[in-house]
């Protein structure tokens, strides 16, 4: 078949097929139609890109003809051998079918070079008429030189595995106010359900299976996927050694200090040899693929900042457990989890951490610009009084130092307030503060 045949076989396809069931997520619909920028769904692999966009296309059909959504995967066969002809001929057809209002969802474009620079030219000359959504292997998708040519052009929507909430939803454990408040019967389902989220993660197809070997498998295949497919085949990485064994490393140490000393010295200790050089690339990589986030410490000084090691966290306590598993470190997976939730409520947030020069911690500083809205410290166990004082006069001291007054303490079930030098620091339970709205 000619590329003009095989994009009208896909189309067609498409047209004629039944949208899977969708578990519906708490994304924000309306970017899809309050935008005329490029829309690039990134996110790590298996985290629900492909849904997001079927929930897109489905919200968008209750205001448009089903023949002005159009959508492809490109990593459908039909479409093989794939050229940057298929989206000329893509072009071709929504001008014969003289479309008002087009949108593309393109899935999987990355396996069509060049792609970037067509749908800039789209862009420019249609701007306004034709809608693109493009989606795909993130390593791909959000390379600095594709940013630079679609630069003003683009939004970028990051999906991550599910929420609490929505695993929750997943589950069929529905909520109401005064389940959080009053229902023992409720918050222990909610407490047990927490254990699995912290045990098996919150991929969503993870999350549904009901089998707890089954979603070990599948926690390994993705695991497996995203080292092998996103990053050793698609980078050219040839020290797989160095590279697994790193991984390894920062999963062990999630919610710690990282630095290139550290990753060299634990690869020395297994007799691995490599340079600092091959760590910068690999840690640049797993950002890319959005395995692991590094969270640098907050100083309104740049040379300051870069004197201090960054913190790093992974994108799923499930994948961290089949790599590392240990049940001696929740209030590890419990700052992960933190983490996590708040990149998901504000993707665009400020998250540092903050240190004194006495080596006082607040684990999560968020903030707009140099306005500190609010500090977290997350103690899975404050029972010890140690613990707590520690705790709290690291708090006070970044409260004091950077002038702000919202102070939480995320414990594993205390629900309190205390006012302690004139400031009130609320005490609540990780659930709790994982189903906060």
């Amino acid at each position: 078949m000619s590329e003009a045949e095989r994009i009208r076989y896909a189309i067609k396809e498409w047209q004629e097929k039944k949208m899977p069931a969708i578990n519906k997520r708490s994304f924000n619909l309306n970017l899809f139609t309050k935008t005329d920028h490029i829309i690039d769904i990134i996110g790590v692999r298996r985290a629900g890109k492909t849904y997001l966009a079927y929930m897109a296309v489905e919200e968008l059909k209750k205001k448009f003809s089903k023949d002005d959504i159009i959508y492809i995967n490109f990593e459908n066969k039909t479409l093989y051998p794939l050229n940057e002809k298929l989206l000329d001929e893509l072009m071709n057809y929504v001008f014969e079918k003289s479309l008002k209002k087009a949108f593309l969802f393109l899935d999987e474009i990355q396996n069509i070079s060049n792609w970037e620079k067509w749908a800039r030219t789209v862009y420019d000359s249609n701007k306004g008429r034709i809608k693109i959504v493009v989606s795909g292997s993130s390593s791909r998708i959000i390379r600095k030189e594709i940013a630079t040519i679609l630069t003003g052009r683009h939004v970028s929507i990051k999906v991550f595995p599910l929420s609490f909430a929505e695993f929750l939803q997943f589950k069929n454990v529905s909520l109401t106010k005064d389940d959080l408040l009053y229902s023992a019967k409720k918050q222990a389902i909610i407490k047990s359900m927490l254990k699995e989220y912290i045990t098996f993660g919150a991929f969503p197809e993870v999350s549904l299976n009901p089998d707890s070997e089954l979603k070990t498998e599948l926690l390994r295949a993705y695991y497996d996927d995203i080292v092998y497919k996103d990053i050793v085949d698609k980078y050219g990485i040839q020290e797989k050694n160095v590279l697994e064994n790193f991984i390894k490393f920062l999963f062990i140490n999630i919610s710690g200090y990282f630095s290139y000393k550290r990753g060299k010295e634990y690869l020395d200790s297994l007799g691995i040899s490599t340079s600092t050089r091959t760590l910068l690339k690999y840690t640049s990589i797993l950002e890319e693929v959005f395995l692991f986030f590094f969270v640098p410490i907050f100083s309104r000084k740049v040379r300051e900042e870069a004197k201090y090691p960054k913190k790093m966290y992974a994108i799923d306590v499930g994948l961290r457990n089949v790599v590392y598993a240990s049940q001696e470190d929740f209030g590890k997976k419990a700052e992960n989890l933190v983490y996590l939730e708040l990149k998901r409520r504000s993707q665009n947030a400020d998250i540092n951490y903050w240190k004194s020069k006495q080596q006082e911690e607040v684990d999560f500083i968020i903030r707009e610009g140099l306005n500190v809205r609010e500090l977290i410290q997350v103690c899975w166990d404050i029972g010890k009084r140690e613990t707590k004082d520690r705790e709290i006069k690291a708090l006070l001291k970044a409260s004091e130092e950077l002038k702000c007054k919202n102070l939480l303490i995320i414990t594993e079930d205390n629900e309190s307030e205390e006012i302690i030098d004139g400031k009130k620091i609320v005490y609540t339970s990780l659930w709790k503060y994982l189903l906060k709205e």
